[in-house]
């Protein structure tokens, strides 16, 4: 049975603890109010989300970029090289890594020193806030589900104030916006990105219903990426990577609501049905078949029945 919390759930710094602070135990980061649990790595539920992670090297997947972090989702029972041996799913805290990453919540990341099997040996280093950036989903070697999380710092630091206090007064929808205001903060409005948007006139090319701006009849669109850029996924920033999106359909398709076939068709990633085709200009926009197929890729558990 996992161990029960003795405290309550909360997001944001914790108090009187700068970053870079050293810790000899799980107890002292107990004591210090940085983690809920004395024994566990992760803090938190489905429902309320994640509010600290102590990491331990327990995943053969984890990547520790410094302030981008690769974090592996909890369970399919790793075996001591930190290799999953079953399916991973997004329940309990895995899905509360959802919810962090929906409305912004961040998390108090600690760094194990140290590891040796999946043990922290020189105690534990406080790194500060995080927020989930994005998620994903693999085939391991082995041919097991696995998700993963790419944990953000730079981010933290531009909207962690926004939803750190869970008492505060703004809406999950308020924490949402907020979230997604600081993340189009990080879009690079690239020459490649500008030549697709001014290409479709900002009209979206899954939905194809222009957002109008301003009274002039100014349109807005975004520059979506289909194979991501940065770690993992290093993505290029050229045109036949790149579509014009609408932001509800920007969402839909980083979050993999929105698949797209090498046919170009558009299908819904939950129920599986076809949608229409994406509006494709092909004499000038050479879409790579590569990037649609890694997209996929990222959302396995969906794109598989497809």
């Amino acid at each position: 049975m996992s161990p029960k919390p003795s405290k309550s759930i909360y997001f944001g710094p914790p108090p009187n603890v700068e970053e870079g602070q050293w810790f000899k135990s799980h107890d002292e980061l107990h004591a210090a109010d940085v983690h809920r649990f004395r024994g566990r790595g992760i803090s938190g539920t489905a429902h309320e989300g994640v509010d600290s992670i102590v990491a331990s090297g327990g995943y053969a997947g984890d990547e520790d970029l410094g302030d981008t972090v690769i974090y592996t989702a909890q369970g399919g029972d790793p075996d001591r090289n930190g290799h999953i041996t079953g399916n991973q799913a997004l329940t309990g805290v895995n899905e509360g890594m959802v919810r962090n990453f929906r409305e912004g919540l961040p998390i108090r990341f600690v760094r194990g020193l140290g590891i040796k099997r999946g043990k922290a040996t020189e105690g534990y280093r406080y790194r500060g806030l995080y927020l989930v950036e994005d998620y994903w989903s693999v085939r391991t070697e082995r041919g097991y589900l696995m998700w993963q999380f790419r944990l953000a710092k730079e981010l933290a630091r531009e909207s962690g104030d926004l939803a750190t206090d869970s008492s505060s007064e703004l809406t999950p929808l308020e924490r949402v916006t907020a979230k997604y205001v600081a993340t189009q903060r990080r879009v690079r409005n690239t020459l490649a990105t500008r030549a697709i948007k001014a290409l479709y006139e900002n009209t979206c090319q899954m939905c194809q219903v222009p957002i109008v701006v301003d009274a002039n009849g100014a349109r807005y669109s975004e520059g979506a990426h289909i194979h991501a850029l940065g770690r993992p996924h290093e993505g290029r920033d050229v045109q036949g990577n790149i579509l014009c999106l609408c932001p509800n359909c920007h969402v839909l398709f980083d979050n993999g609501v929105r698949l797209i076939t090498d046919d170009l068709k558009i299908v819904d990633g939950l129920t599986h049905r076809v949608l229409g085709d994406l509006y494709v200009k092909r004499d000038r926009h050479h879409i790579d078949r590569k990037c649609l197929e890694q997209h996929r890729s990222r959302w396995v558990d969906r794109s598989e029945k497809i």
